[in-house]
């Protein structure tokens, strides 16, 4: 397939924050006062399952599913939902092939990002980074447009390109939000994962790359 249009995850796919998730679930635990019962694995495996108001409602929904799987009172995953700190928006770095497929890519194709964070975090992390120009059309996580795997974002993103579902490929780092929701909106998916999977892979990418470096030239070219 030849695409006229890419898509993009932000976090994980094409930036990572200084500090990862497992040095702030540690600092979070120990703040809390509580014994880990849980790992970074188990807080991305239920992230796609829950919806929160905003983000301590999102981790205390998360956390407290957790401790019910393990029949565990839920008050300590409420502390440790409490003393998580939400990272700095701005303290973001590339990852590995990012700026460099971002200048590349977009001499060739339009481009779109569809991120499952709220737009005004978002916006800082893009600025950060210098590359909001980049993008022509951009779903951030609402209410009212859903968040992955819900493919609605990615219908509203081709709308805006004005580009067909069969025309277009997404890169992402989750196959639970990326690759299954850009696969039930009808779009081909690049799958570049930020961590050593584990466990069943639930969906198949078309495409599979260990860095985006791999994307120039394209997979799919």
């Amino acid at each position: 397939m030849y695409p006229d249009a890419v898509l993009f995850d932000l976090d994980d796919t094409l930036c990572q924050h200084e500090r990862t998730t497992a040095d702030r679930l540690a600092d979070a635990f120990a703040a809390a006062g509580v014994d880990p019962f849980f790992t970074v694995d188990d807080f991305r495996r239920w992230a796609p399952r829950v919806e929160g108001e905003d983000p301590l409602d999102f981790r205390e929904q998360c956390f407290a599913a957790i401790a019910e799987e393990q029949d565990r009172d839920v008050d300590p995953a409420y502390r440790v939902a409490a003393a998580y700190e939400d990272p700095d928006p701005t303290d973001v770095r590339f990852r590995p092939g990012a700026e460099a497929a971002l200048e590349e890519l977009a001499d060739d194709y339009r481009l779109g990002l569809v991120t499952n964070g709220g737009e005004a975090h978002q916006r800082e992390k893009l600025d950060a980074l210098g590359i909001a120009d980049y993008f022509e059309a951009a779903s951030y996580a609402t209410p009212e447009t859903g968040i992955k795997p819900d493919p609605a974002p990615f219908h509203e993103v081709l709308a805006d390109l004005d580009v067909a579902a069969d025309r277009a490929v997404h890169v992402g780092n989750s196959l639970t939000t990326d690759v299954a929701g850009a696969q039930a909106a009808g779009v081909a998916t690049v799958w570049v994962p930020a961590y050593e999977p584990t466990g069943k892979q639930s969906h198949a990418p078309d495409y599979t790359v260990d860095s985006l470096h791999d994307l120039v030239p394209p997979p799919w070219a």
